[in-house]
């Protein structure tokens, strides 16, 4: 399989570091949205990451969509999120909460950086902001995941820990040390991982 975007893109680098705590082997294809956009092209017409090629040629798009196909090709014990009951309606939302973290950062970013300063819209920078925070306020009052106590891994703590590290190392000034302890926390037992050290944001 080859999985094609950059490990900057929390969606690329969820899908990447999932499929290595699965055992998913997968040639990782380097390719920017931005810095190499007509080669992304030909091989993705829709120039959106990630994609993953299978090693029929079936292309798949959508982060959430792609790690719900591994799921489903990967055994029981393996899965990152269940295949059904209440702890699946659980990880899913967590995750979609992140989700609309890392949606809010990207679209801060894509304004304040990919634009021209003129064109940057601040009460819109402002409302994505405060959407972004909202979230990440929703994810730090969570229990405090089991993951931390021994128990096993599972999609909500490998999307938030993701999320949180986009966003702090995209927008360094708005998160200081100390804003969300839990979720710093989490990070930091995550990002000493093996699936997460072989899966550098940088």
């Amino acid at each position: 399989m080859k999985l094609i975007g950059l490990f900057d893109s929390p969606y690329v680098r969820r899908v990447a570091i999932s499929m290595r705590l699965q055992g998913f082997s997968f040639e990782h294809v380097a390719l920017s949205v931005f810095r190499t956009q007509e080669e992304m092209r030909k091989i993705n017409p829709l120039v959106k990451v990630p994609m993953l090629v299978l090693d029929n040629g079936d292309k798949l798009v959508d982060s959430s969509f792609i790690l719900d196909y591994l799921d489903g090709e990967t055994p029981a014990e393996k899965r990152l999120i269940p295949a059904s009951g209440p702890e699946r309606m659980r990880i899913q939302q967590q995750c979609a909460v992140a989700l609309v973290a890392s949606e809010k950062a990207v679209q801060i970013v894509y304004d304040t950086r990919q634009r021209p300063a003129e064109y940057s819209y601040a009460p819109w920078v402002e409302r994505c902001t405060g959407q972004m925070h909202a979230a990440f306020s929703m994810l730090e009052a969570l229990p405090e995941p089991a993951l931390l106590s021994g128990g096993p891994i599972t999609q909500a703590e490998v999307t938030t820990a993701v999320v949180l590290r986009f966003a702090q190392y995209m927008l360094a000034a708005e998160f200081p040390a100390g804003r969300y302890p839990k979720l710093e926390k989490l990070s930091a037992y995550c990002e000493a991982l093996p699936a997460f050290v072989q899966t550098p944001l940088e």
